[in-house]
């Protein structure tokens, strides 16, 4: 059960938004469908991990009952550039789904819930500058993770 007032709110204006299916124009139907989340200062400690795992669940069933007959994707991810919690639904039909990075794709939505409110919303260190070790270091290339599930 999800305590959190904040989720709650958020999952009453995500579960029943309308949703745009059109199999032509991947980007259109990415960024129409598209909610970001991501909460205040004061309403941060309210959030854990487990909560957003529970969030993202109801909000797929409520996708998956009024998607019926249709063959779409949900995808969720972390923004770390914006800071939220993002999820959007492309059509199957596309093949792939609509970023220009490399993508690991995970069935494991707590990883997702995880890198959003710990290492991110709850972690004090998060967006700051690399200190400088005088040493150059390789940087891997970067690669999203994105929890991906079809619907309905």
């Amino acid at each position: 059960m999800i305590h959190s007032t904040v989720i709650n709110n958020w999952l009453a204006m995500a579960k029943d938004d309308a949703v745009e299916i059109d199999p032509d124009d991947i980007n259109h139907e990415a960024r129409t469908n598209m909610w970001s989340f991501s909460p205040t200062d004061e309403e941060t400690p309210q959030i854990h991990a487990a909560e957003i795992v529970e969030f993202i669940g109801e909000v797929i069933a409520a996708r998956r009952s009024a998607l019926a007959g249709e063959a779409m994707l949900l995808y969720c991810w972390h923004d770390a550039q914006c800071r939220q919690l993002r999820f959007s639904l492309v059509s199957r039909s596309h093949g792939r789904l609509p970023f220009r990075c490399a993508l690991r794709e995970t069935q494991d939505l707590s990883l997702i819930a995880d890198r959003v409110v710990n290492g991110d919303w709850r972690n004090e260190h998060c967006m700051q500058a690399p200190s400088e070790q005088g040493d150059e270091q390789e940087v891997a290339p970067f690669v999203l993770p994105v929890f991906v599930v079809p619907v309905p």
